[in-house]
């Protein structure tokens, strides 16, 4: 009979932040309790509780790794304004796309209104960073003349912003991702650059 191998507690930490998402993605917030998170690993409610100190000490960890995957789509800011900007759309969509759990965490009101607030103000603040990402590289971009300048960058932020978000949204993203909505998402991102493109990139 083969031995059992006890998993670490830094293992069991990953494993229970990953049935959290997996829980909120599938069937909602509502639906994580102590009991369905404890049968989506195959443990007792009580062995949680071995790792963690509450609930919230949980879901706070959920959003420290949350986060730390977030951080890791940032592209290198080395990189041509404009290809850096449509890098972290792409990196983003990848990421969030698939993992439902995770996107809401990032883009859902609920979740600012039910996580501790120490998680809360992470999530908020990789959102200001996003944000700021986005607005320096359209900034950029316009200074080096390969995104226009006829349109504010604030206001040249809000489509951009939209698209990645609705691309992530996409029926199907939670699903795994098929070459044609892969090829659709291309298109859409490939549209989206041409709408903020001058004319003078265009043509070179």
């Amino acid at each position: 009979m083969a031995t059992r191998t006890r998993k670490s507690s830094a293992e069991r930490r990953e494993e229970i932040s990953t049935a959290v998402l997996h829980i909120i993605g599938r069937r909602g917030l509502t639906s994580l309790t102590m009991a369905t998170l404890a049968a989506e690993i195959g443990v007792t409610s009580g062995a949680l509780f071995r790792h963690f100190d509450s609930r919230d000490d949980i879901l706070r960890e959920v959003v420290r790794r949350a986060v730390a995957r977030i951080d890791r789509t940032f592209p290198d800011e080395s990189l041509p304004a404009r290809q850096r900007l449509f890098t972290l759309a792409r990196n983003r969509i990848r990421l969030l796309g698939p993992d439902p759990g995770l996107a809401w965490l990032l883009r859902s009101e609920q979740a600012y209104l039910t996580l501790p607030q120490d998680a809360v103000d992470e999530l908020r603040d990789v959102a200001r960073r996003s944000r700021r990402f986005l607005l320096k590289a359209i900034r950029e971009g316009a200074a080096e003349g390969s995104i226009r300048t006829d349109i504010p960058p604030d206001v040249l932020l809000v489509p951009i912003i939209g698209t990645i978000h609705a691309l992530i949204g996409m029926p199907g993203a939670s699903q795994r991702v098929t070459g044609r909505q892969h090829r659709g998402t291309s298109r859409v991102l490939a549209a989206l650059e041409r709408m903020i493109m001058t004319r003078q990139s265009d043509e070179s």
